[in-house]
């Protein structure tokens, strides 16, 4: 398939300064990551273009064992669904790993030219991948599995470290007009999940690169989002490899 997008990565990023911080704090976040046409772009394109139903609602675990849960967004799935978030909740509350949220699947149509489509191209393309090893000082060649995610209210995921996924996870913040309040935050943890060493609140065109050692990872969590909160943490997500 024919990449169509090209050139999204703003102009006036500060290469030397992310990277210095990156070696520094195996973390950065960079702001005002794509142009702003894109940016807005894929935002219209999760929130308003694609088809409601295109959303899976990922739960873990489910069906009694540690396996998730994937449920199209239907109608007729809403009763499945609820089920499947208070099997999640249940769960965490015993201690064990578990998450809840929106997602989509690496399910469509052969030659797909959606928005999505072309940004998992994109992902692999020369403009992405040479400024993700240049930010890093290491040579990323692939991606691992990416994904659209959207936490409602109530959504969570819970600890974990992402080990067998790749070298490099990241998330580009795809949510508007959040707060601190809300909850939806992505925590990062010492190696004994004792003390919170970082927190990152949804910030709009943000993208969040961070060091996966291998056969170790990086405790994470993101927080559950708040009942009644007015807007969906909406991000693209996933690992480099």
């Amino acid at each position: 398939m024919e990449n169509k997008l090209s050139n999204l990565i703003n102009d006036n990023i500060d290469i030397s300064k992310i990277t210095e911080e990156f070696k520094n704090n195996k973390v950065v976040v960079i702001q005002n990551f794509l142009k702003p046409e894109f940016a807005e772009s894929f935002y219209q394109w999760f929130t308003e273009d694609m088809p409601a139903d295109w959303w899976e609602v990922s739960s873990c675990p489910a069906y009694g064992n540690e396996k998730p849960s994937f449920v199209r967004n239907t109608q007729d799935n809403q009763d499945l669904i609820r089920e499947r978030y208070q099997e999640a909740l249940d769960a965490f509350g015993s201690g064990k790993f578990a998450y809840n949220f929106y997602r989509t699947l690496e399910n469509h149509i052969e030659n797909c030219d959606c928005t999505e489509c072309q940004i998992r191209q994109w992902l692999v393309d020369s403009e992405c991948l040479d400024f993700i090893s240049t930010v890093t000082d290491e040579k990323y060649v692939d991606s691992d599995e990416v994904f659209a995610a959207c936490y409602m209210q109530g959504d969570f995921l819970s600890p974990h470290v992402d080990s067998p996924n790749g070298t490099l996870g990241f998330v580009l913040q795809l949510t508007k007009d959040w707060m601190p309040e809300y909850g939806g935050l992505l925590h990062f943890m010492d190696d004994e999940r004792k003390i919170v060493e970082r927190i990152e609140v949804p910030e709009f065109n943000s993208l969040t690169l961070f060091y996966l050692p291998k056969n170790k990872g990086k405790w994470h969590f993101v927080s559950a989002v708040s009942p009644g909160t007015p807007e969906v943490r909406l991000t693209y997500t996933g690992w480099f490899k």
